[in-house]
């Protein structure tokens, strides 16, 4: 056999590009403690939310008038609220809420936020200017405000809450997928498939946008957390998950009275934690992911 036919039929022993570059990105990941420990956080509260009918001992809009804010007991590992209701099944079931909240509205984000961007920095010209002068309008709106506003308008509901946030929320993403854009479209590969004969639309889908997506990965890590702390605000002003629906925030109107804050913390410190460890957990995930899909550091 000759020896062109020998190379032939040899097996290639080289790995494929993109199973050696999704192991570089763990290995990377991994390095990142704090963003791996985010990673077990999110990843329990998200289990527990999961697993929370069986996991409950209590159904949490069940009232029993006769154990009113109870202290933590055997019965009630973290008391009851002011209607007798079991406090640990509702952070359970409130998980469930918040969690998809964020969830949904960093996905409405990040499909207006990259669809946007990337059209507006592959078009270029008065396409560009046009779709950047909106965007500087939406950013220049008191986000918060406009939020309130609107779920004033439409009325307190979680679905509601979701769509709000997810389309106030996708500016930051325009932009940083648009600058992406504008670097990437200049490559000699963008280049060459141009030359080949490619449309513009598999030029942008096909050989631009996989190059922005992990920093629209990231934008979403951050938007996500964002978003829990906004419906978590909404539902303490009443304008997010009509009662009895539990949610992370609305449980913390019960830190409302000094009474409260001082003798009963089981009312108001289990959502706070809950919250907090959520956010903080998304936001180190999201450095880690930064961290990790850097596609600079992709060979270290």
């Amino acid at each position: 056999m000759s020896t062109a036919n020998m190379s032939h039929d040899r097996p290639s022993v080289m790995p494929s590009t993109a199973p050696r570059r999704r192991r570089t990105v763990w290995r990377r990941f991994r390095r990142h403690r704090m963003a791996l420990l985010g990673t077990i956080i999110v990843g329990l509260f998200g289990l527990a939310a999961l697993l929370a009918p069986w996991i409950a001992w209590y159904d949490p809009n069940a009232i029993d008038l006769d154990n009113p804010r109870i202290a933590p007991n055997w019965d009630h590992i973290l008391g009851t609220d002011r209607g007798g209701r079991d406090v640990f099944a509702r952070i359970l079931f409130a998980g469930r809420v918040s969690l998809s909240v964020g969830v949904v509205a960093a996905i409405i984000s990040a499909v207006i936020g990259s669809s946007v961007g990337l059209v507006s920095g592959y078009v270029g010209g008065w396409g560009d200017n046009l779709l950047q002068r909106f965007t500087e309008l939406v950013m220049t709106f008191p986000t918060f405000f406009a939020i309130i506003i609107v779920i004033s308008l439409l009325g307190p509901s979680i679905f509601n809450v979701m769509y709000v946030i997810g389309v106030f929320g996708w500016t930051g993403t325009s932009r940083l997928v648009r600058g992406q854009v504008l670097s990437i479209k200049e490559m000699e590969y963008v280049t060459a498939a141009r030359a080949v004969g490619a449309t513009d639309r598999r030029v942008a889908f096909v050989h631009v946008f996989p190059g922005v997506v992990p920093f629209v990965i990231v934008s979403a890590t951050l938007t996500l957390a964002g978003a829990i702390l906004t419906e978590s605000a909404l539902s303490f002003l009443g304008l997010g998950a009509v009662l009895p629906t539990a949610t992370w925030g609305n449980m913390m109107t019960a830190a409302q009275g000094l009474h409260v804050l001082k003798t009963q913390p089981w009312l108001w410190a289990p959502p706070g934690l809950a919250i907090s460890l959520t956010v903080l957990s998304v936001n180190f995930i999201g450095d880690g992911l930064r961290d990790a899909l850097d596609p600079r550091q992709l060979l270290d």
